[in-house]
């Protein structure tokens, strides 16, 4: 697993615990709106961080009680064949794991859920599973096949007994309220359903400058229209 940076102590990543952050390099989408691109190099084939895998889980070993988990977040970390097995020591070790992921690897997500070897997963849908919105947002073109890649996935996590949550970031000028409430057609029986708030000032295309996320306002207006079998509406 390349890794392409760490957050050695994080109270926001995972709520109720001091989280390590492990930021694996790498991705097959290039968001516009990615707050983590300069951390997680998207563009370099070549390891950029001086810090290995195996010293990371040589650290956390030592240091297991201090954390009561471990974020795996990207880049896109199912993009590293060694992911499950990667997951696997750091269990061995008593910390929980939380996996963050865009959704395009089902066959990865499957295992690692199936195996029980993630405690939450934090699954981004980008925009309604139509190629030229996804595009849009994605900032590569993206095939119907991939798009059944991440409907697959959102049925993987439905249909499990795992915690997780599946999040869209929120920006006016690209997500229309019918936008939103298709997504929301998509992932009906989706335990949570989290809208995350845009930043402008940390998007990685800095056109996004100009743009905005929904005001307080909108967003309950928004809520009531979402459809009743998401079990639970969350901002961020």
């Amino acid at each position: 697993m390349k890794v392409a940076g760490i957050i050695e102590e994080s109270k926001n990543h995972h709520p109720g615990a001091l989280a390590y952050v492990i930021l694996t390099q790498g991705c097959n989408f290039k968001c516009h709106y990615c707050y983590n691109s300069p951390s997680a190099r998207i563009f370099d084939n070549e390891e950029v961080s001086d810090t290995k895998i195996d010293d990371i889980l040589s650290f956390l070993e030592v240091n297991k009680k201090k954390y009561g988990a471990v974020v795996i977040s990207g880049g896109e970390p199912t993009m590293h064949k060694d992911l499950p097995e990667v997951i696997k020591k750091i269990k061995s070790f008593g910390l929980q794991v939380r996996l963050e992921t865009n959704g395009t690897n089902p066959k990865i997500l499957s295992q690692i859920v199936g195996e029980g070897l993630v405690d939450y997963v934090a699954m981004d849908i980008k925009a309604p599973l139509e190629t030229d919105k996804y595009k849009d947002i994605a900032g590569v073109s993206i095939s119907t096949s991939q798009l059944g890649k991440i409907n697959k996935s959102i049925r993987i996590l439905t249909r499990s007994n795992v915690e997780y949550e599946v999040r869209t970031t929120l920006i006016k000028q690209k997500h229309s309220f019918h936008d939103i409430l298709d997504i929301c057609n998509t992932i009906v029986g989706c335990k949570r359903y989290c809208l995350q708030e845009f930043d402008a000032d940390i998007a990685f295309d800095k056109t996004y400058n100009t743009f905005s996320g929904y005001d307080q306002r909108e967003l309950e207006r928004l809520i009531k229209a979402i459809n009743p079998e998401i079990k639970e509406v969350i901002f961020k």
